[in-house]
Formats: C-alpha cells, sequence, structure tokens
C-alpha cells in the first residue's frame, strides 16, 4: 500500500531553508503533494509563501534541504551542508513537469495570444506548430478565449491575460502547475473569471498547489489549506476544519482578519 501512496506523490520537500544573505525567509519546510490535489498556501505578506512556490521549480534555489518531483530527487543536500541539484539534463526533465502562472502575466507583448501559447511548445519542447495547434485552441476555448486568438496581449482586460497566462502554462501538458497570487494583480470583477477557471481545473483534479489571498477560492476548492508566517508552516488540514475550528492561535488571528 505505501508503494501506492509513494507513486501519488507528485512533489516532496523536506527541511527546506532559504536565505537571502543573512535574512533566512524559509526555516525547515516539510510539504508533501499528492496527484489530483489542490494545495492552498496562505498566510501574511512576508511569510515566505512565494519563495516557497519558487523553490518548487528552482526560480529559486533551496539553501538546504530536499526536493523532489514524482519520486525523482531534483535537489539534495549533503552531509556537509551543500546543496547539489542533480544533472541539466534530469532537471530540465523534472522541471518541464511543472507549469506557472504569476502575479503579472508575462506573456509576450509582441505575439498574438495564440502565438504566445505556441511558443514553448514549439521552440522549446521542438513539438511541430501542426500539431500543437489544435490543442492551443482547445486549451483557448477551455479558458473562454476563442475569439480573442488574433489579439494582442494590450487588447485584453487583466482576467482575460490572466486566463491567455493559465492556458500558456497547460500547453506544455505539466503535471504540477504552480500559482503564485495569480489574482492580486486584478480587479475585484475580473478576479472571478481566473478562479473560475482555476476552479475547473481544480474540477478535473489538476495538481495544483496555489498561494492564495483569496480565502473563499482555498475554502471551495482546495483539498489542503496551508498556512505559512515567519518562514514556517504553522498549520495545514483539509479547508472544513481548517476554516471552522483552526488550532493554532496565529492562525485564527489571521482567519479573523482576513474572513
Amino acid at each position: 500500500m505505501a508503494n501506492t501512496q509513494n507513486e501519488d506523490v507528485m512533489l516532496r520537500m523536506r527541511g527546506i531553508k532559504k536565505s537571502f544573505g543573512s535574512v533566512e525567509v524559509l526555516r525547515g519546510i516539510d510539504l508533501t503533494v499528492r496527484r489530483g490535489e489542490v494545495l492552498a498556501i496562505i498566510g501574511p505578506s512576508g511569510s515566505g509563501k512565494s519563495t516557497l512556490l519558487r523553490c518548487m521549480n528552482r526560480l529559486e534555489e533551496i539553501s538546504g534541504g530536499s526536493v523532489e518531483i514524482e519520486g525523482e530527487v531534483l535537489a539534495t543536500t549533503t552531509p556537509a551542508g551543500a546543496v547539489e541539484y542533480t544533472d541539466a539534463a534530469t532537471c530540465r526533465r523534472l522541471l518541464g513537469c511543472t507549469g506557472m502562472v504569476f502575479q503579472q502575466f508575462n506573456l509576450f507583448p509582441h505575439m498574438t495570444v495564440l502565438e504566445n501559447l505556441l511558443e514553448a511548445p514549439v521552440h522549446v519542447k521542438k513539438r511541430p506548430r501542426e500539431e500543437v495547434l489544435p490543442e492551443a485552441r482547445e486549451l483557448l476555448a477551455k479558458v473562454g478565449l476563442s475569439e480573442r486568438a488574433d489579439y494582442y496581449p494590450a487588447q485584453l482586460s487583466g482576467g482575460q491575460q490572466q486566463r491567455v497566462a493559465i492556458a500558456r502554462a497547460l500547453c506544455m501538458k505539466p503535471d504540477i502547475l504552480l500559482f503564485d497570487e495569480p489574482t492580486s494583480a486584478l480587479d475585484p470583477e475580473l478576479t472571478g473569471e481566473v478562479l473560475r477557471t482555476m476552479r475547473e481545473l481544480a474540477a478535473e483534479h489538476m495538481t495544483m498547489v496555489v498561494v492564495t489571498h483569496e480565502m473563499a477560492f482555498a475554502r471551495e476548492a482546495a483539498s489542503q489549506v496551508v498556512f505559512m508566517a515567519d518562514g514556517v508552516i504553522v498549520e495545514q488540514g483539509e479547508p472544513e476544519a481548517f476554516f471552522a475550528a483552526p488550532k493554532e492561535a496565529r492562525t485564527q488571528a489571521f482567519l479573523h482578519n482576513m474572513l
């Protein structure tokens, strides 16, 4: 039985530390994300949430601990305390299992919506354009933007740009999708359309890790909620119990201010 459970682990982080100079931002984080799980990470600004997310796909390199993606080691720490990442080819393959959606949409402004989706699969993964094209159109339909395929990012609302960014991440066929506060740059009326897209992905059992300040999304769409403060995980649990009866005083205070 343990074997099957291990196969279900998409991402495992152990003892993760991260410092910027003398400032310790992550102080020994243990986290496991299972297949089909939606993990919401919440907490006050400066608690290390985004840094933790960026350590998952090596946008930031860890200062200590270990990271495994789908059972394979991405990074480990030697007994002497040195962090070692696996070889470049394995790194590329493992990181190719992850997709990322940022706060700022990071679309290529000089490319149309459709070209934004095609760019990485065709030029990074070297897939034939004619093979990717129908998939890209299907993903635009999925996020409700079929009719915007030939528009440029500047012609779209912020909510539409973020939905294009989600479709672009999905076009790389990731096993795990990471979201870094995907609605924080949006007006409230545009936030809903992005969260709706994310809820649909959650309903399809896409494995997702979402750093968010949207408590309603965490409550309704997440399968696990993690509360971080001061670089550590203070509390973790299933949404119903987590929001109804948080155990830690720090969690209670945070939720009292947010809800």
